[in-house]
């Protein structure tokens, strides 16, 4: 059985690892925003709008902590923590590298499942 401070300190890193991510996305939305209206944020591939800095900054920012996450006592990401990490870091980069959507999506689910495969066989039970 599971001890019961056990589980409710895992819920209370996983609540503050949460937080830690919506606060630099929030950070990170916010420079992107206040950039566009000093009109100093350069364009992204070939739109001149301003939500493609959203996911080239959210996407590593997750990778980040997914990664940081992977390797120290936190909570481990969870399969769907990866699955947004790479839909974020693949619109970032169909915007920079002006990808069509096909590739991107080819390379995402190919991605996607390769974290479902690695995550199923590295679990022990």
């Amino acid at each position: 059985m599971t001890d019961v401070k056990e589980t409710t300190k895992h819920d209370s890193e996983r609540k503050r690892m949460d937080a830690i991510w919506w606060g630099g996305v929030l950070i990170w939305i916010g420079l992107a925003l206040g950039a566009e209206y000093l009109e100093i944020l350069p364009a992204v591939g070939d739109t001149g709008e301003w939500w493609p800095w959203i996911f080239i900054g959210v996407g590593p920012w997750s990778l980040g902590l997914n990664i940081y996450r992977s390797t120290s006592s936190w909570p481990d990401p969870s399969t769907w923590d990866w699955i947004w990490t790479v839909v974020f870091l693949a619109v970032g980069f169909s915007a920079v590298f002006d990808f069509g959507g096909e590739i991107i999506g080819a390379i995402a689910l190919i991605v996607i499942g390769g974290v479902f495969l690695i995550r199923a066989l590295s679990t022990n039970r």
